[in-house]
């Protein structure tokens, strides 16, 4: 037994305890045997209100860390998410954890968050939730094959909602290959039958990422009508409130317009996105793409 685990620790004392408990009554007088028994219940009554007292600070403590974090990343300042998600101990390992990392562009530390998570989940749809996050940071760290290996796993525990599909249209799309594949997977996402049935709201949060990567896979195949009808159905459904999103909106219509041909209309997303996420994954990626547009004008 490793003593130096929390679980063992506890137990021994615990152990210790009801065994103090039976034994201690046989060593002092019978008559006093009831009243002993009174002062230990009455003992363990404070203990318990103690220990729930105590749980309740530590639930609501973490509530409003999570809350406030929450705060910060819709505004995308992820120096001041991280600091609140740090301050007690219990969160370092928590999901919306890597989900900050993962938008600040740290994809290795969020990485090895989901990828503890994922293991750790006992629901389906719990760990398809974290293996498509682990594949999306693997997907930015250029590991394909491993991510689409978890993705493809993700999919197969997802249950008919159909929320895994758009990352692999996406696994398509940001090598530059199978556009139409990529859009036969968007399709087979919106159209899931479980996915008609999340509440409105959920279904809100999730249609803008996905007509922006539809977007980019019209674009891709030529469909250029439809690719810009996308874009502007993306931003109609968005929440301006939550920045790091509308990075990612601007840098998938920016890598859109680009493949219609049209360079101005996508370095007018990509600075937009620069200029809002400017400490985060989507607004570094737009810069970086802005660079190889200005070097690529500037080669003879």
């Amino acid at each position: 037994m490793d003593i130096r685990n929390r679980k063992t620790v506890i137990l021994i004392w615990v152990f210790n305890l009801v065994v103090g408990l039976l034994v201690l009554p046989l060593l002092i007088n019978p008559q006093s045997i009831v009243a002993w028994w009174i002062f230990v219940a009455k003992g363990l009554l404070l203990v318990g209100i103690a220990i729930l007292a105590a749980a309740t600070i530590h639930w609501a403590t973490g509530s409003i860390l999570l809350g406030l974090s929450w705060r910060a990343l819709r505004r995308a300042d992820y120096d001041q998410a991280l600091r609140l998600m740090h301050r007690m101990k219990a969160l370092s390992e928590h999901e919306f954890h890597g989900a900050i990392l993962s938008l600040a562009g740290r994809p290795k530390e969020a990485g090895e968050i989901f990828g503890k998570l994922a293991l750790t989940a006992r629901d389906p749809i719990g760990r398809a939730r974290r293996l498509t996050l682990l594949a999306e940071v693997l997907m930015d760290q250029e590991r394909w094959a491993q991510a689409k290996e978890t993705l493809e796993e993700a999919i197969r525990l997802d249950l008919g909602l159909g929320n895994r599909c758009n990352p692999l249209a996406a696994w398509y799309l940001l090598q530059g290959i199978e556009p139409q594949q990529a859009l036969d997977l968007i399709e087979q996402a919106n159209t899931a039958l479980g996915f008609a049935g999340l509440k409105s709201s959920v279904r809100n949060g999730i249609l803008p990422v996905r007509f922006a990567t539809k977007a980019l896979a019209l674009a891709r195949l030529g469909r250029h009508h439809e690719a810009e009808l996308a874009i502007v159905e993306a931003f109609r459904k968005a929440d301006t409130r939550f920045v790091p999103r509308m990075a990612l909106l601007h840098w998938y219509a920016g890598m859109a317009f680009t493949a219609m041909g049209q360079p101005a209309r996508a370095s007018d997303h990509f600075q937009n996105a620069a200029a809002i996420d400017a400490q985060g994954k989507y607004g570094k990626l737009a810069v970086h793409w802005l660079e190889d547009g200005n070097r690529n004008s500037t080669t003879p």
